[in-house]
């Protein structure tokens, strides 16, 4: 030890060798005082530092739990108390002021008049006098209300369907409209000769909304506020008269009139009876006195260790000085036992410097093992320490690649444009039955080849110019066969002398959109859409019609018979992508940023869904977004609950607040709620039909035969015109057109747009709308969607047919069917409506099965509607086995 190698170099006989260990001891004991001290500090501030934030805690506690819910409760009893006050006094003066009206038209004099012929504008102008306050007095004789309010301002549409409600006897609501900045009221009554007799017409009485301001007078002393007379039509809440200013919570209350409502808006928010400084004041005087107790009980304990620590200081430098001097008592522990273990120490020091006395001089042995046993002390070497080299030379130790340059082809147009060669036309077979109602489809291998395409090709050119168009555009989706299938469609296009516009690998929606943008009006899709990944087909638009029916038979016709066009097409490429985006986010608004899973069940759509969702704002999680023509992980139909599992499993692992799934295409859309849900495509419609009839009241809504009986109640409940219609794309667009329906929609998912869109299907537009709505809520979309009316169900239930027989099995069974006491509709194969549910069955368009589907109110109905369809599908067709 130190003190050891002092004595080493200094004689034995020094009388002051003591000294420099008795200077270290004092400095040593200083220091490791003050540390004492300082911590003892720190534990008085702690403790203080504790009892303040627990009383800053409690008085939180007392008014935020205690003193502002009780103030908050009473606040909201006074508010609800006024929202009910004047409600009751405004029904009551509605009520006193429709009998009024009511009593003025029951007048004998009014009765005779109106009997006699007298000029109702005369009449009216007498009976104003006899209605105080009334702007004006209207009198209609029976059968005889105009259309329109001609110059009358304040005489419209409004007040002239409330006197025909009158005339005829329906219940009668009073209503408010506007005219130049002001609001009106107005109360309509019949004139008839006696109760339950002849009407001989109707009296319209118009008040200026103002009046009711003296009603709107606040009741509760003690609470300032606002008071209004809210009417609310189609969602949108105008406030017909108010009085007052608020700020506060509303509360509202529903008036006679249905539409009405009286909004009550406090001045202010609701403040506890005891203020918080009161409450600071008490909770603070015993906190401070606590605290001040706690540090006057520190100082001493403070002033008690720093005597005892003196003490044990002079005693050591006596002990250590060679004095013989008993330990003193100290009042603390520690204290103690830090003198006990420096009484020990002082008797080893003393014994070795007896010893080192008695040694030679020459003999400084214990200053060498000193030393050296310092200078070899292995925690002073640092022979151990690894020396650590960086490694150079490695220059991707991250992983990240060489950073060498990639080929910077765009896979959108992965072949090649094909050449234009002079080729004699290929001699094919062309079958007849992939000539569909609303396109041409074959399976890839058996009917359906680059030879047979080619020749269809020259078919659509030749029409395409007998029509004018000189261009159309050519997509293909992600299917293998697609390629080369694109390349001998232009072929057979160009040997025409049309020019074809290659727009590359993109969903069916972009390339419609290809042919409004590049203002070509034409194009044509190679694809298979939801079918299996053996199917590939086109879907032909010319001049903008999207060909089925007569002309997609016009051109086997064609094919049939060379009647063909010759020329030589020029071609070129456009991206499309992009601007596809731009148009979209240019049109639509995502309010709150959702969470969404993308399903594009390796179809087509997996490059741009994705990219859409995101750049609306939403964060995406992508799900089997990669495009293989081979569809590993499950069929593209979301129209088959069995390819929406894995959906349904992202979305509640991630917590996703909606999911969405495409076709092969991208033109048919598939929805899952937060829940799991699965939204079917007639339900999606009715959340999409309420949006569009808010902003276009009276709008027609198309739907399939499909979709359920539902829909039709929930889109004239809008205000739109619900108009059902056949299945098919093609059908629809050309329904869309012939009516100026502004939304359309299948139950296999595709939906239309006509507002603020083009009119085709597509799926990514589609998502990006169901988004737009959704961003507007504050509800997830399970509770959205539980707005709507909904049956028991079944989705689309496929029965396998031949292609020949399954549109003669239709016809058997709409001729030889016997289906009770239902209502038969054969706008699109037989569908049967009764008074609690329905039944659909229809040939499919696109493959060898019949389509049923089956809606009812109960289990119980369903199953029996089903067992009809049963019994009667094996009477037309006994060879087919109705498995549903």
């Amino acid at each position: 030890m130190k003190f050891g190698r002092k004595k080493a170099q200094e004689s034995p006989a020094d009388a002051d060798d003591v000294k420099p260990k008795k200077k270290f001891k004092k400095k040593n004991n200083n220091g490791n005082g003050g540390n004492k001290l300082k911590k003892l500090s720190s534990v008085a501030l702690s403790q203080a530092l504790v009892i303040l934030l627990a009383g800053v805690a409690i008085t939180a506690l007392l008014h935020f739990v205690v003193l502002t819910p009780s103030a908050t409760s009473s606040f909201d009893q006074a508010r609800a108390q006024q929202a009910d006050s004047a409600q009751q006094s405004l029904n009551r003066h509605f009520s006193e002021q429709q009998a009024q009206v009511q009593a003025i038209a029951s007048q004998p004099y009014v009765i005779e008049s109106m009997r006699n012929g007298a000029d109702p504008a005369a009449l009216a102008n007498e009976l104003e006098a006899a209605l105080p306050g009334v702007s004006d007095v209207f009198i209609f004789p029976r059968r005889e209300i105009p259309r329109t309010g001609q110059n009358d301002t304040l005489l419209g549409f409004a007040g002239l369907e409330l006197a025909r409600r009158a005339e005829q006897g329906r219940s009668l609501l009073p209503d408010a409209f506007p005219r130049n900045s002001r609001w009106y009221l107005q109360f309509a009554a019949p004139i008839q000769q006696s109760e339950g007799g002849a009407v001989l017409g109707s009296l319209l009485a118009v008040y200026p909304a103002n009046q009711l301001r003296p009603l709107l007078t606040l009741g509760h002393t003690d609470m300032n506020g606002r008071l209004a007379l809210v009417q609310t039509i189609s969602g949108n809440a105008q406030t017909v008269v108010s009085a007052g200013n608020g700020s506060g919570t509303t509360e509202t209350r529903r008036l006679i009139n249905p539409d009405w409502s009286v909004a009550y808006q406090p001045a202010g928010s609701p403040e506890p009876a005891v203020s918080l400084v009161m409450v600071a004041a008490v909770v603070a005087i015993p906190i401070v006195l606590a605290v001040i107790v706690v540090w006057v009980l520190v100082g001493g304990a403070q002033r008690g260790l720093r005597q005892d620590l003196a003490g044990l200081i002079q005693w050591a430098h006596k002990v250590f000085g060679g004095e013989k001097v008993k330990q003193p008592d100290f009042r603390w522990d520690m204290v103690a036992s830090t003198g006990e273990v420096f009484h020990r120490l002082s008797q080893v020091v003393e014994k070795r410097v007896a010893k080192a006395s008695e040694q030679a001089r020459p003999k400084p042995a214990p200053t060498k093992k000193a030393q050296a046993s310092e200078e070899e002390d292995p925690l002073f070497q640092d022979s151990d320490v690894p020396d650590i080299d960086m490694l150079d030379g490695d220059e991707d130790v991250l992983g990240f690649g060489s950073g060498g340059s990639k080929s910077s082809s765009d896979p959108l147009f992965d072949e090649d444009i094909p050449d234009v060669l002079e080729n004699a036309l290929p001699e094919v077979s062309i079958a007849q039955e992939m000539f569909r109602a609303y396109d041409i489809r074959g399976i890839v291998g058996e009917n359906l080849s680059a030879e047979v395409v080619e020749v269809i090709g020259r078919a659509i050119g030749s029409e395409a110019g007998d029509r004018g168009v000189t261009a159309l555009c050519i997509g293909y989706d992600g299917r293998h066969s697609s390629p080369e299938l694109a390349d001998a469609l232009a072929r057979g296009v160009m040997a025409t002398g049309c020019n074809v516009i290659h727009v590359g690998a993109v969903p069916t929606p972009v390339l419609y959109f290809a042919t409004h943008h590049l203002q070509t009006g034409s194009g044509v899709m190679v694809t298979g859409s939801h079918n299996p990944a053996n199917y590939n087909g086109l879907k032909i638009m010319l001049g903008g019609e999207t060909l089925s029916g007569e002309a997609i038979q016009k051109l086997y016709q064609r094919t049939q018979n060379a009647d063909f066009n010759a020329g030589q097409g020029a071609q070129s490429r456009e991206d499309v992508r992009r601007a596809y985006l731009d148009r979209i986010v240019g049109d639509i608004a995502v309010a709150a940023p959702l969470k969404v899973v993308v399903d594009a069940g390796n179809g087509i759509a997996g490059e741009l869904a994705p990219m859409l969702v995101e750049e609306l704002g939403c964060e995406v999680t992508p799900l089997y977004c990669e495009v293989d023509g081979n569809f590993p992980n499950h069929h593209p139909d979301p129209g088959q609950p069995a390819n929406l599992k894995d959906l349904i499993a992202k979305v509640k692992e991630t917590g996703a607040d909606i999911g969405l799934a495409f076709d092969g295409d991208g033109d048919r859309l598939g929805v899952v709620t937060n829940t799991g849900k699965i939204i079917w495509p007639d339900r999606l419609l009715m959340l999409l039909a309420r949006d569009v009839v808010s902003r276009n009241p009276g709008a027609d809504v198309l739907y399939d035969v499909k979709c359920s009986r539902r829909l039709a109640g929930v889109i004239s409940e809008a205000g739109g015109r619900p108009v059902m219609w056949k299945t098919g794309h093609s059908l629809m667009k050309a329904k869309m057109k012939e009516t100026g329906a502004l939304l359309a929609g299948e139950m296999s998912g595709h939906i239309f747009f006509g507002e603020r869109w083009y009119g085709f299907d597509d799926a990514l537009y589609t998502a990006a709308r169901l988004l737009e709505i959704l961003g507007i809520e504050d509800r997830h979309s399970d509770e959205i969607f539980a707005d709507f009316p909904e049956d028991i169900s079944t989705p689309e239930l496929n029965v396998e047919v031949t292609e020949s027989e399954k549109f003669a099995i239709i016809k058997r069974l709409g001729e030889q069917g016997d289906f009770g006491d239902g209502n038969i509709s054969t706008i699109d194969g037989i569908r049967v409506d009764y008074a609690d549910g329905w039944g659909l069955c229809r040939a499919s368009n696109t493959t060898p099965v019949l389509v049923l589907r089956f809606e009812a109110e109960t289990e119980e109905a369903l199953e029996r509607i089903k067992g009809v369809f049963r019994d009667q599908l094996q009477k037309a067709a006994p060879d087919v086995v109705p498995d549903f």
